[in-house]
């Protein structure tokens, strides 16, 4: 679908009029239409802007009144630079995060439970220092499952954003450069690789290694846990849960249920799951092993 709004001004003919003449133009090129922006408390502090030229209209985003009438920005045009930004996001930096999975996958099975460690220090140092963003701040309080809220909260920082709204208007073809792209990307991706660290194994502070949550997993499966009358007929979620709480991890987190479950469903013969995704079951002659060296002792 061709894009109607990028490129669409000329930055240079653009700064030399007058406020009220770049908002005439604004309004004649549909960038602008009557009506009233529904009031958000979203603002972008100083620090944050860390680009734009002092020539953008720092105004663009709000709304504002021309001849006594009240203008706001158009949807269509706020909703084609969204667009943007996700299609971008989904081509480009999704692959990344990925690839980045993949890669620690390798590194972990060839370095163990000290590397592993050292790489959940860093993400966690990551993770923190992000959150001065008001941005990733918001994206931390919501589900990390719902891309939906992600999106309208993604949606309403890019309203305000005069400096990424006019880069688009001006052409420039920087769309990995704007603030909701670059903080979205780190936002998950230093979640994606927490996650995926928090599964493959921990140590605990004596420094011993425990399991890992799939081979964790395994074993109770091996106990015969999902038979016991207390378990049995709970619900997956509930299981889930409980699996969490016995490993001393958050058990109100929807992506780690989403793991556990899939992983004890992967123990099923007949599952259709990815082995290498959902690894408990490659676990089991392990854990037996762990077992009958336990009780042959004694």
């Amino acid at each position: 679908m061709a894009l109607k709004y990028f490129n669409i001004l000329d930055i240079r003919t653009f700064s030399d009029k007058s406020e009220n003449e770049q908002k005439a133009i604004l309004i004649e090129k549909n960038i602008y239409e009557i009506g009233t922006s529904i009031q958000s408390d979203i603002s972008l502090n100083e620090y944050e802007i860390q680009r734009g030229s002092n020539n953008y209209p720092k105004y663009l985003g709000q709304d504002f009144v021309l001849n006594g009438i009240n203008y706001k920005l158009n949807d269509d045009f706020l909703d084609e630079v969204f667009n943007e930004c996700i299609n971008y996001y989904k081509s480009h930096h999704t692959p990344l995060i990925e690839n980045k999975i993949e890669t620690l996958k390798l590194q972990a099975e060839l370095s163990g439970d000290s590397f592993i460690n050292e790489q959940r220090q860093r993400e966690i140092k990551n993770y923190n220092s992000y959150l001065s963003k008001n941005l990733f701040k918001k994206l931390h309080k919501l589900d990390f499952e719902n891309e939906q809220e992600h999106f309208d909260i993604l949606k309403s920082y890019l309203c305000v954003n005069w400096f990424d709204l006019s880069d688009y208007l001006f052409g420039l073809n920087n769309i990995s450069s704007y603030h909701i792209v670059s903080t979205y990307y780190s936002y998950i991706r230093t979640n994606k690789t927490l996650f995926f660290l928090n599964s493959i194994g921990t140590i605990d502070e004596t420094g011993i290694s425990k399991l890992t949550r799939p081979k964790f997993i395994a074993m109770l499966n091996e106990l015969g846990f999902f038979k016991w009358q207390s378990i049995k007929d709970l619900t997956n979620e509930q299981k889930a849960k409980i699996i969490l709480a016995l490993l001393g991890q958050d058990y109100n987190t929807k992506g780690a249920i989403h793991n556990v479950v899939k992983n004890f469903q992967a123990l099923n013969p007949k599952s259709e799951l990815r082995p290498d995704k959902f690894t408990a079951q490659i676990h089991m002659e392990d854990v037996k092993k762990i077992l009958n060296e336990i009780t042959n002792k004694f």
